[in-house]
């Protein structure tokens, strides 16, 4: 055969090989973002639940794809669960929950026996500066701030997580 049609035909080879490599690149792009259904009573973990399409995100069928929604984060929903607001179900440490309790959370009717909370009134000034905390009341307060959170861990795995005393420490 002629070197040059051998050379033509390697050539279509390897532009072959090259769109087939692109092509798969290509799929599998398009299986990343595609979007996940899920059924009303699927579980969802919060990190993902905070993507789904009820909250204004979208729910992909690679969690790494998720993007989550503009006004809901893991902490709202879980200040949801604390309040009763929102159900969920735990596994462990895990709390997972379905598209029918975000449906029923957001959809739910303001309670009327609720009462709106009425502003606090400010105290009143100090006649005098207060003096500064002498080290020992330092050292008392931050031994009981100590002892409440080594109470706080003693309660519950979960409990206790994320608290800090107001020094930060």
């Amino acid at each position: 055969m002629d070197p040059e049609v051998t050379a033509a035909m390697r050539e279509v080879e390897r532009a072959e090989a090259a769109a087939k490599k692109y092509f798969n690149m290509l799929w599998q792009i398009a299986d990343r973002l595609k979007g996940q259904p899920t059924d009303d009573d699927t579980p969802l973990p919060l990190e993902r639940a905070v993507c789904h399409p009820i909250l204004g995100g979208r729910l992909r069928a690679d969690p790494a794809g998720d993007i989550p929604g503009p006004a809901f984060t893991v902490a709202s929903l879980r200040r949801a669960i604390i309040k009763g607001d929102l159900k969920c179900v735990n596994h462990g440490r895990l709390q997972f929950i379905t598209p029918a309790q975000l449906r029923a959370w957001i959809n739910r009717k303001p309670d009327a026996s609720a009462s709106p909370i009425a502003p606090s009134t400010p105290p009143a000034p100090p006649s005098m500066s207060p003096a500064a905390p002498t080290l020992n009341e330092k050292r008392q307060e931050n031994a009981s701030v100590s002892l409440a959170m080594a109470a706080l861990d003693s309660i519950g795995p979960s409990s206790g997580r994320g608290l800090k005393n107001k020094k930060g420490r």
